[in-house]
């Protein structure tokens, strides 16, 4: 049983956390990793000296909810197509996730999973939507490199009574717009896809470029408005269920806000039944490391 595999992977710090992640996965796979043009690529590089890890050169200065998450997700992708390697799954993580499920376990998963897209989405242009998350994504966010401006000038916007509508025109079609999670596992001929919509239909980035994180939007809404890939995803119908719900493989709690992993969430981790969980941050994640690193979480 075999599956090429590659894996995208983000990170901005804790570089033995990085390398305990990657060595976790598949050793035959393939890991193209981003880090923060903001943070020193040094201690990554010197720890991390896999032939099978690339790190990117082209590297984004990160803004968090703006299109630069966007940008470094396509380059990653980028890389990763244009690699002298055909991959049959690829997945995208970050540096602070950790699987839960051996080597072996993940790749008997992927293969029986045939055509079928490990991407997320809800329509967020529905009545089903609800105020908060409606209000969100039709505020204009404009981005400038002083954080003090893209504020301002989105109260000026809203104060205008200005509003993003859900749904944009491409090629003359309607899209509507979808929202998942920016973790997700796709074929190499979804990646192309992607890539071909983002660099060659201006539509879509004009759309985006002043939306509230669009690195879990501009993704979903490109698959979900493609009938060939549409069937091939997993759409969640109704209102909308939460982050965690719309993250298919990987275990997380975002409350009140985003909790770090160890050994006392073990049951829960158990429980979950997902491949990954995140975040797991060394030093304070290092017993529950341990343990995964030494047996399956069936086990445990």
């Amino acid at each position: 049983m075999s599956c090429n595999i590659a894996f995208l992977i983000s990170a901005h710090t804790d570089a033995p956390q990085l390398k305990r992640l990657i060595e976790a996965l598949p050793a035959d796979a393939d890991f193209f990793v981003h880090i923060d043009a903001k943070s020193d690529i040094t201690p990554f590089t010197l720890l991390i000296k896999s032939d099978n890890v690339h790190f990117l050169v082209n590297r984004v200065d990160v803004r968090w909810g703006t299109m630069r998450e966007v940008e470094y997700q396509m380059r990653l992708l980028c890389a990763a197509v244009e690699f002298p390697r055909h991959f049959d799954r690829i997945f995208f993580l970050s540096g602070m996730d950790y699987p839960l499920w051996s080597p072996e376990q993940i790749v008997a998963w992927l293969s029986a999973q045939g055509e079928r897209e490990i991407l997320q989405g809800v329509c967020l242009d529905s009545p089903d939507i609800n105020a908060l998350q409606h209000e969100m994504y039709t505020v204009a966010r404009p981005f400038f490199e002083s954080v003090k401006l893209s504020i301002l000038a989105r109260k000026i916007l809203r104060l205008t009574g200005y509003r993003k509508k859900l749904h944009f025109t491409v090629d003359g079609a309607e899209w509507r717009l979808y929202k998942g999670s920016a973790w997700w596992c796709i074929s190499q001929e979804l990646a192309l896809h992607l890539l071909d919509v983002y660099y060659n239909k201006p539509e879509v980035s004009r759309y985006f470029r002043n939306s509230f994180c669009p690195a879990e939007t501009l993704i979903q809404t490109i698959a979900f408005n493609s009938p060939r890939w549409a069937s091939r995803c997993i759409l969640t119908e109704g209102a909308y269920p939460g982050l965690a719900a719309l993250t298919p493989l990987h275990f997380i709690d975002y409350e009140p806000v985003i909790q770090i992993m160890t050994e006392a969430d073990l049951p829960r981790l158990r429980q979950s039944g997902k491949m990954f969980c995140r975040k797991v941050v060394s030093g304070k994640s290092d017993k529950l490391v341990e343990i995964l690193k030494n047996h399956s979480i069936t086990d445990v």
